[in-house]
């Protein structure tokens, strides 16, 4: 399965599971063809689309000037109508394979051409089906008491209550619609445009053409002392770049302010933690207590680190460089290892794992004009895909089992109704993270002792990564918002000194950070995703105290289902409490980062 090998340290791992034979050969490209549509051109993607258009025309018809809020059965009706339309597979499935062809080649003019023109059908066709919401949104104090209590309504419950309290936020029918559809020309093609560009970038290294969202993934594994010139030679093609992003992210601000005042939402982050159904208390605990604990706990590690590699001080680019030799684990055995940590948990995520594998739902290998990073997408009635850009690190192995954790998690949250399936993102990236850890503890148990150096070493910089650094990332974007808002623009040169400032405050003095260091902020897409961030953090802290509750007492694994299966069925908070965790408490996030002071002075100890 594995396209690439590189020189390294070799690593031996015996599965604790009885694993199922897999297929000889295993597919590493999604199955485009099995899956959805024979090429951008097959009729049937317009018989789609159209059956599409027509489903939602047939709904406004019977509903758009009816009083589906007069009672209980009338009301019953109309929302099980609307499950229907998302439970036809036809109605995703367009979009969801020019999308899925879009990101395995950014430059396909004629693939671009044909989702930006479907975005605009299926736009218009959703804002026709917009009344609904609004309408309901509208239902007076006595009808949604009436209609929160009947028996009826039950499994609807926390859908309604939901739209009962948002309906503050609320605009008419015709400006909901306005927005909607200038979002993709205020907003979509911006960022399009700039994942275009930076997947056509590439850099030359020791005589071999990289594509930039490659090198960003092998940068941990180039030797130390040339990590500085091989980041350098990154952020130089970023850098050409600069004013192409100081345009876009101006206007994403701008957009989001505007979409602020006119929703009546108080900070520039209001509308992303409400949408994720998170309360503004919770999340403010989580930065303040990542910014200061947190954040000191990350210089301490830093200064353990340059003492580590024998220097006074390292480049912001060496920051996760490995200690000694890492294990090189190829795609073969990283699916041996991540197959055996699903199977040990339920086995019905190793069976739901292995479906997934074979069936030519994961993407595997990096190449021109794929977009970097990795992903999972589970859309309703759609199969679940998983996007990666293998690159044989442990780095690697560990997005794998994290992807796949979104994989289960969208599996498992599609046994609840349709309205419940798609999930918050903060309860997603705990989803991810738990069985990433899962996986790392797999990993260290069958390590050597000069390995569980290394990998204790490496992972606490990579969770430094996923925690301390994506608040210092909240809190750049909370800076760029707040900006704009105040002076109705930013430059490419407040955007690089905001970088720097932010980056320093959890690096400590111990990691050089300069102007090149700066352009970082072209790359990160998460900040056009409107504080999207703190959901890393968030999740990754209480995935470590849920991991804990599994080690500690295997049992726990009915409440990990309960967890994984409980979908956006209620609030974040409410879906932890059921598990045992309370999010209301800023001792609960502290616990998480308890584990990483561990560890540091384990490492520490380890080391001397």
């Amino acid at each position: 399965m594995s396209k690439q090998t590189k020189k390294g340290a070799k690593f031996s791992y015996t599965p604790t599971n009885d694993l199922p034979k897999l297929p000889k050969k295993i597919p590493t490209e999604w199955d485009m063809k099995g899956l959805y549509y024979k090429s951008i051109n097959d009729p049937q993607i317009e018989k789609d689309v159209v059956a599409t258009e027509k489903a939602y025309k047939a709904f406004v018809k019977k509903y758009k000037n009816a009083d589906f809020t007069s009672n209980v059965q009338t009301l019953k009706k109309a929302l099980d109508h609307l499950n229907k339309l998302n439970e036809n597979s036809t109605t995703a499935k367009p979009g969801q394979y020019l999308g899925l062809l879009s990101t395995l080649d950014s430059s396909n003019d004629a693939v671009n051409k044909k989702l930006s023109l479907f975005n605009q059908r299926i736009t218009k066709a959703n804002n026709e089906l917009l009344f609904f919401g609004l309408e309901l949104a509208k239902t007076n104090k006595d009808n949604q008491k009436k209609f929160l209590s009947a028996s009826e309504l039950t499994k609807f419950k926390y859908y309604l209550q939901g739209v009962f309290d948002n309906a503050k936020y609320h605009l008419t029918e015709a400006e909901e619609k306005i927005l909607r559809l200038l979002g993709d020309t205020s907003y979509g093609m911006w960022v399009g445009m700039t994942e275009k560009m930076i997947g056509q970038k590439s850099i030359k290294y020791k005589g071999r053409e990289i594509p930039v969202n490659e090198a960003l993934n092998m940068l941990s594994s180039i030797p130390f002392k040339q990590q500085p010139k091989f980041w350098g030679l990154i952020m130089e093609e970023m850098s050409a770049l600069a004013e192409v992003a100081e345009n876009e992210l101006t206007a994403i601000s701008s957009r989001m302010k505007i979409n602020d005042e006119l929703r009546g939402y108080k900070k520039p982050y209001s509308a992303s933690v409400i949408s994720k159904e998170d309360d503004e208390k919770s999340v403010e605990a989580l930065i303040d207590a990542v910014s200061t604990k947190g954040f000191d706990l990350s210089k301490k590690f830093y200064s353990t680190k340059v003492k580590l590699h024998g220097v006074n001080k390292m480049h912001y680019a060496q920051r996760n460089a490995a200690l000694g030799q890492a294990p090189v684990i190829d795609f073969t055995q990283g699916t041996e290892i991540c197959r055996d940590v699903f199977y040990g948990v339920n086995q019905q995520y190793g069976e739901l794992f292995d479906k997934i594998l074979t069936n030519g739902q994961i993407d595997v290998y990096p190449k021109k004009g794929k977009r970097g990073g990795a992903f999972c997408s589970g859309e309703t009635a759609q199969p679940t895909h998983v996007f990666l850009n293998q690159s044989d690190t442990i780095d690697s192995l560990e997005t794998y089992a994290h992807e796949m954790g979104h994989a289960i998690h969208s599996e498992r949250s599609k046994t609840q109704p349709t309205h419940y399936q798609e999930y918050s993102l903060t309860t997603a990236e705990t989803a991810s993270t738990l069985f990433e850890g899962l996986l790392f503890d797999a990993v260290m148990a069958q390590s050597s002792e000069a390995q569980k150096i290394t990998l204790l070493h490496n992972k606490v910089a990579r969770d430094i990564s996923t925690i301390q650094r994506q608040i210092a990332f909240h809190n750049y974007e909370l800076e760029m918002h707040t900006t704009v808002r105040a002076q109705g623009a930013v430059t490419k040169e407040e955007l690089n000194s905001m970088m720097q400032k932010h980056v320093r405050s959890y690096c400590g003095p111990g990691v050089l950070v300069d102007e090149l260091d700066g352009h970082s902020y072209i790359y990160v897409g998460h900040f056009r995703y409107n504080f999207y961030v703190y959901t890393y953090v968030f999740g990754t802290l209480m995935s470590t105290i849920m991991a804990e509750n599994f080690t500690a007492n295997p049992a726990y694994a009915t409440q990990i289902d309960k967890f994984l299966t409980a979908g956006g069925s209620d609030t974040v908070a409410n879906i932890f409490k059921s598990v045992g965790i309370n999010t209301k408490k800023i001792e609960t996030f502290e616990h998480g980062l308890t584990k990483m002071e561990n560890e540091i002075k384990l490492l520490q100890k380890l080391t001397k």
